[in-house]
């Protein structure tokens, strides 16, 4: 089968895989339907994520059931599902302590094991949650991506008739922005993307001058400091984005003195119900964030399209 590899550090490269077959009692296949392509892969193709050479990329897919392992009583061929593409050891000290994010052996299928941008992959049924037929494949791969912030926006407490501002509008930020409207909040964001603003606002960002928020969320994983100049007393800032470069000198009497809060936020753990429910029920409408639909061997184009923020969301089709 064709598939998006990792051919080695920095290069993406469509070469021919095997089709995957059932490994253990556990396992599910999957045939593919959709595949969202996000930063993390752009980090992995320009050298700055560690990644393992010849792994299929993608961890942001959807697909229907094509085969189970005798073990899995509660999936059957023909069911549609999304993937938690994270998975924990559940055996180390901080899987037993119920931080299973921050697991010693953590892996992730389509950073360390083969993902979903080929036809068919292989993967655990517990990773597997079923969703509606109903809901396109390419809206049902954002569930991933969504899951994360979802995890972000409970840790940010947001209250009704407060206000946020959102630094970056790329597809992680456009979905803070509507949780947050969601939520009540009057929301801002701070993007030099035209494309990326105008959609901002159309999901209900607004300008808010030079006004301090209560929530200040970094999506960009290096605008530390531009959070700390823009959040209110008593607020608090989310770090969401991730750079493992970034380096910020900042004035510690102001968080002490302003009562400010900091968090940081990664992936999250039994989140992908309600990120399910959110795009089932048609409460979040993010059909707009997938700006490209293509086929796979049309991905190295498009990752350049990302690159030049001349796109927000690419999938590929299956």
């Amino acid at each position: 089968m064709p598939a998006a590899v990792l051919a080695e550090a920095g290069r993406l490269e469509i070469a021919l895989r095997p089709v995957p077959s059932l490994g253990g009692a556990e396992d599910v296949l999957l045939d593919v339907a959709a595949c969202g392509i996000c930063g993390t892969d752009l980090q992995i193709l320009g050298g700055g994520h560690p990644a393992t050479p010849g792994v299929i990329l993608g961890h942001e897919f959807t697909g229907t059931v094509a085969d189970v392992g005798e073990g899995v009583t509660v999936l059957e061929p023909g069911a549609r599902v999304v993937v938690a593409p994270n998975v924990s050891c559940g055996q180390c000290e901080w899987c037993r302590r119920g931080l299973r994010n921050q697991c010693e052996r953590f892996t992730t299928h389509g950073v360390f094991v083969d993902g979903g941008l080929a036809p068919h992959v292989r993967v655990p049924a517990s990773a597997c949650h079923p969703v509606s037929p109903s809901l396109p494949a390419h809206v049902a791969a954002l569930v991933e991506p969504l899951s994360t912030v979802v995890h972000g926006v409970r840790q940010a407490r947001p209250f009704p008739g407060e206000t946020a501002l959102v630094i970056g509008a790329g597809p992680i930020g456009l979905m803070f922005v509507a949780l947050f409207r969601l939520a009540g909040l009057r929301v801002a964001v701070a993007e030099p993307y035209e494309e990326r603003a105008t959609l901002a606002r159309e999901l209900g960002a607004e300008d808010l001058g030079d006004a301090r928020a209560d929530v200040v969320v970094d999506a960009v994983g290096s605008q530390l400091g531009a959070a700390l100049d823009r959040v209110a007393r008593g607020g608090r800032i989310l770090l969401f984005g991730v750079n493992a470069k970034a380096r910020t000198e900042l004035a510690q009497e102001r968080i002490t003195r302003d009562e400010l809060t900091i968090l940081g936020s990664f992936v999250g753990q039994d989140v992908f119900p309600d990120a399910i429910r959110l795009l089932e029920g048609g409460r979040l409408d993010l059909e707009p964030l997938v700006t490209h639909r293509i086929a796979l061997e049309e991905l190295p184009a498009a990752v350049d399209e990302l690159r030049a923020g001349r796109a927000v969301k690419v999938e590929v089709v299956f």
